[in-house]
């Protein structure tokens, strides 16, 4: 069973829910969920109104092992499984209940390359989302994660994302940048406080420093046999149309098919996984 602390305020109002360490190596959201958890515990934050939930790890396993996952990507089984065979697709239960019993989610992610630019996802651009992600202080947003995955035989997207958005909840992922960068831990954690003042939860003003850049998605590769990429990639790094990307031991070249950037280039991608993803500011 997951362990999670909730807390309510005087006055009723909105409920959200906040996951860290769905992988149990990005350990930002854990460090930045802890913290807020003793802030408010120590009365350095004094919760007025509404109910926040946090889960600060929700894969444990994977988390004391410092790993992404243990049997497989949680975040592609977030639905209610009336079997569950797997140690994630147990977990993805739990997690799934407790999205349908509030209204906003914010699943706080991390990225494994060091020096990436942290960014929010929002896979559904509904007004409430929109809303929720004016309070996240980052300089992109990535849209169009549902279309690039819809109908791959491959893979399949059941994320938080997806699961709030079947539920009729609002609800997007944050990236805060390299895991164990402690700059990420401070993106998890003054997100967290930005939503919290957003929806009136704690007193103050959500403290926007960026301009937000919108980038979409327009296809992922999968590594399909051995090979490289062609350059040390940091996510966000721009690229060229006809730009050499990627390399197979057997000579094949991969190359980017537009003008954009390159995201979450992932050079120890196992075979059969996302090596990287292309996208644009172009809708």
């Amino acid at each position: 069973m997951i362990e999670k602390i909730t807390f309510d305020g005087v006055v009723q109002g909105k409920k959200i829910l906040i996951l860290g360490a769905v992988h149990g190596n990005e350990t930002a959201g854990p460090n930045a969920l802890f913290k807020v958890i003793d802030d408010i515990q120590s009365y350095r934050i004094n919760l007025k109104r509404g109910c926040v939930t946090f889960v600060p790890i929700c894969n444990l396993i994977a988390y004391q092992k410092d790993v992404r996952q243990v049997d497989e990507n949680l975040n592609r089984v977030i639905k209610h499984h009336d079997n569950p065979i797997t140690y994630e697709q147990k977990i993805a239960n739990e997690i799934s209940s407790l999205i349908e019993q509030n209204d906003i989610l914010l699943d706080l992610h991390s990225t494994h390359c060091q020096g990436d630019v942290p960014f929010v996802f929002c896979d559904y651009p509904t007004s409430d989302n929109l809303k929720l992600i004016e309070a996240i202080d980052v300089d992109y947003v990535l849209l169009g994660w549902p279309q690039i995955y819809s109908g791959h035989a491959d893979i399949t997207d059941y994320s938080t994302e997806r699961y709030a958005h079947d539920c009729h909840k609002s609800g997007v992922t944050l990236e805060c940048g390299y895991h164990k960068e402690p700059k990420a831990t401070d993106v998890a954690y003054n997100a967290v406080l930005n939503v919290l003042k957003q929806y009136g939860m704690i007193d103050g003003i959500s403290h926007i420093s960026h301009c937000k850049t919108n980038i979409y998605l327009t296809e992922f590769i999968i590594k399909r046999k051995n090979g490289r990429l062609c350059q040390n990639y940091k996510h966000l790094d721009r690229i060229l149309k006809g730009q050499k990307i990627a390399q197979y031991d057997d000579g094949e070249v991969l190359t980017a098919s537009q003008d954009g950037y390159i995201l979450l280039p992932n050079g120890s991608a196992e075979i059969g996984t996302e090596w990287y993803y292309l996208g644009t500011q172009n809708k």
